[in-house]
């Protein structure tokens, strides 16, 4: 670390809890470093090229700038509480990862996420707690600079903010500027699955949503999520979740 100052700025926390399945997407702004904890479940964090995979106990490093997204899978339930800041040093460049962490760092997690949730003195209290957490993580955390597709993050970009959108293949390469082949071919090297499949990911996870917190019927979620057959969109939903659209909104 050298003789540079590290400071940490807008020092927040968050705590995410699903049922059975769930797909993050992400976005495209610039946000904040992320230091996670998986309480309750599994999951995938997809970024760049690479795929990390986190199960319950886990503690888990994001980079800001990093556009990230992520699947979750719970048995039934997933539960992540993160701590997230803007992290100010010249040379913070380190790679996404799986943090050694003990029991002491883990309930370090959850004392800071609760003391940030109280007055004026309780955050205050927090912040110096995260930099004796930060302290203790950063001597056995990986640096690395990223090399990626750009193409590939194109991609994502365009799928996760037209998501609700008619969609093609065609409208895909345009967007990025390449062949439809070439997508093809990129999806299923990189990530393992076709552009509709990621697509269909996105919009299955807004269906849970809205089977959660609303009354609608199934046709007309199938409908909103861009499904133009409701029977594809029973498919698709049971491939991903393991259940009906139906059973999942009675198990809720």
């Amino acid at each position: 670390m050298g003789t540079e100052a590290i400071y940490v700025s807008d020092l927040s926390t968050s705590r995410h809890v699903f049922h059975n399945y769930h797909f993050c997407r992400g976005n495209s702004n610039r946000r904040k470093s992320r230091f996670g904890l998986i309480l309750k479940g599994s999951g995938t964090y997809i970024y760049l090229n690479q795929k990390l995979k986190v199960v319950e106990g886990d503690v888990i490093f994001i980079p800001e700038n990093i556009y990230c997204y992520s699947e979750w899978h719970g048995d039934p339930d997933i539960e992540v509480v993160y701590l997230s800041g803007f992290m100010h040093y010249e040379n913070f460049k380190y790679a996404p990862q799986i943090l050694d962490a003990d029991n002491e760092i883990k309930t370090a997690i959850l004392q800071i996420s609760a003391l940030l949730g109280g007055n004026q003195l309780d955050v205050l209290e927090a912040y110096s707690r995260f930099y004796k957490l930060l302290g203790a993580v950063i001597v056995k955390m990986t640096q690395g600079d990223f090399s990626f597709d750009k193409t590939l993050q194109t991609a994502i970009e365009y799928l996760t903010g037209h998501w609700n959108a008619a969609f093609s293949v065609a409208d895909l390469a345009k967007a990025c500027c390449v062949s439809e082949s070439t997508i093809y071919h990129l999806f299923q090297r990189e990530l393992g699955q076709t552009p509709v499949s990621f697509l269909n990911s996105i919009r299955i996870n807004v269906a849970i949503e809205q089977l959660e917190n609303t009354s609608q019927s199934i046709s007309a979620i199938s409908e909103s999520v861009g499904f133009r057959s409701e029977n594809h969109f029973r498919r698709v939903f049971a491939d991903l979740t393991g259940m009906t659209p139906l059973k999942y909104r009675k198990a809720k």
